[in-house]
C-alpha cells in the first residue's frame, strides 16, 4: 500500500535537503494533527544524521497517545542534483506498532530555476490495521505537503533569493572560464584540497578540479550552482575523468561551517560587500586556509570606476592596506599587486585593473 504526494518547493536543494533532516521542520509540518517529542531527556537534536536512531513519542493532537516510534533515516545521494532520505524506522509501541512494512521515502531534484521538486512516499504492508488507518494517513500526507510548501518559503538566506533573481535574468553571467590570477596562482601552487568561495557558475572551482584538486564550491545561488553542476557532467562526460567538486549553496555571510586549517588553497573572487561583512568573510578565510596553503583574493580596483568602467560603489571596493591588515603576521608573505587584464565591455576590448592578494599561512 503506498501513498505519494509531489510538490515544487520555492527553496535551494541544499535548503530543503537541511531541511528533511531538521526536527523543527519535522514537528512543524506534523503539527497540529500529530505531535512529536524526544522519548529521552534532553529533546531531539537539530539535525537527525543519517544512520542513527531517535526515538519519539506521538500523540494525535496532543492528547490521544500514538505510541513510541524510532526515526532512522538512510541518507542516498547520487549527485547534488539528486537525493534521497528513507525512514527504515518502525513504530514501537501502540498504535504505531501495528502499522507494518512501514517505508518512507522523500525525494529531492535541483531544478534550473533554482527550486526543488519534492516527491513524498510512504509504503505500508496490507495489514488489518493499515487498512483501517488508510484514509488518516492520506489526509494527513496531504496536510503534510502543504505545509512543507508554506514553510519552505523561508527555507533559503535572502541573498539566495537575490542572487537567483540575478541569475534567472541572464542565460549565463559569466564566461564560464577560468579567472586569470587564480590560474596562474592555482598553477604556481598545485593545490589539493581548494575552497572557491562566491563560485558563480563553477568556471574557476571546475579549473580547480582539473588541475587535480578536491574542490568545494560555495555560492549563495541555486541557479548558478545548477549550471556549473550541468557543466561539471558536460565535461566529465567529454573526457572521460570525473571531477572532483562539492557543490553548496550557502550564505558566507553567516558563519562558515569548515574546520580550521581545512583547505591549502582558499580563493574569494570579485567578493564585494561592506567593510563590516567583508572583513568578517576575509577573517573566515584566513582561518579556513591550512599551515603553508594560500590565500588568494581578487577584487576590482577602485580606479576602474574613477575611468567610468562599471563597477561596485567605491565602499564596496578595498585598499592594499585593508587587504594587508586581514592577514596575521605569523603568516609567511602576503603581498597585494594590481594587475591589468582586458575584458569585454558593451562589445568592446578595455584594459581594467584587479587588486590581487596572494598569501601564504
Amino acid at each position: 500500500m503506498k501513498i505519494r504526494t509531489q510538490a515544487t518547493l520555492p527553496a535551494s536543494i541544499d535548503s530543503v535537503w537541511g531541511a528533511l533532516h531538521a526536527p523543527a521542520v519535522f514537528t512543524a509540518v506534523s503539527s497540529p494533527f500529530t505531535r512529536f517529542k524526544a522519548s529521552e531527556v534532553g529533546g531531539l537534536p537539530e539535525r537527525f544524521e543519517s544512520g542513527r536512531d531517535y526515538e519519539v513519542t506521538a500523540s494525535a493532537f496532543g492528547v490521544v497517545s500514538m505510541g513510541r516510534q524510532i526515526i532512522h533515516l538512510v541518507d542516498e545521494v547520487s549527485s547534488w542534483l539528486s537525493r534521497t532520505v528513507t525512514d527504515q524506522g518502525h513504530g514501537v509501541t501502540g498504535p504505531l506498532a501495528l502499522l507494518t512494512g512501514w517505508r518512507h521515502t522523500m525525494s529531492v531534484s535541483a531544478r534550473p530555476d533554482g527550486m526543488t521538486d519534492f516527491h513524498d512516499e510512504l509504503h505500508l504492508d496490507s495489514s488489518l490495521w493499515s487498512v483501517v488507518a488508510w484514509p488518516g494517513l492520506q489526509l494527513f500526507w496531504v496536510w503534510r505537503g502543504m505545509r512543507l510548501r508554506q514553510i519552505a518559503k523561508s527555507f533559503d538566506s535572502p541573498i539566495t533569493r537575490w542572487w537567483n533573481e540575478r541569475y534567472l535574468g541572464k542565460g549565463a553571467m559569466w564566461s564560464g572560464k577560468v579567472n586569470p590570477v587564480l590560474e596562474e596562482v592555482a598553477r604556481t601552487h598545485t593545490p589539493t584540497r581548494a575552497l572557491d568561495v562566491g563560485a558563480g557558475e563553477g568556471g574557476d572551482a571546475l579549473f580547480l578540479a582539473e588541475l587535480g584538486a578536491d574542490t568545494l564550491a560555495v555560492e549563495a545561488s541555486s541557479v548558478a550552482i545548477f549550471r556549473g553542476v550541468t557543466e561539471q557532467q558536460a565535461r566529465q562526460d567529454a573526457s572521460g575523468h570525473p571531477l572532483a567538486v562539492s557543490w553548496l549553496v550557502a550564505d558566507i555571510f553567516r558563519p562558515w561551517t569548515w574546520r580550521e586549517g581545512e583547505f591549502d588553497f582558499v580563493s574569494l573572487q570579485f567578493v564585494h560587500t561592506d567593510s563590516e561583512n567583508r572583513r568578517r568573510i576575509w577573517a573566515e578565510a584566513v582561518n579556513a586556509t591550512a599551515p603553508g596553503g594560500v590565500l588568494l583574493i581578487v577584487g576590482h580596483d577602485v580606479s576602474d570606476a574613477a575611468r567610468g568602467i562599471p563597477r561596485p560603489p567605491a565602499d564596496r571596493c578595498f585598499s592594499k592596506e585593508e587587504l594587508l591588515s586581514a592577514i596575521p603576521t605569523t603568516w609567511s608573505s602576503a603581498e597585494v599587486t594590481l594587475r591589468e587584464r582586458s575584458q569585454t565591455i558593451q562589445g568592446s576590448e578595455t584594459t581594467v585593473a584587479d587588486i590581487v592578494l596572494v598569501a601564504k599561512r
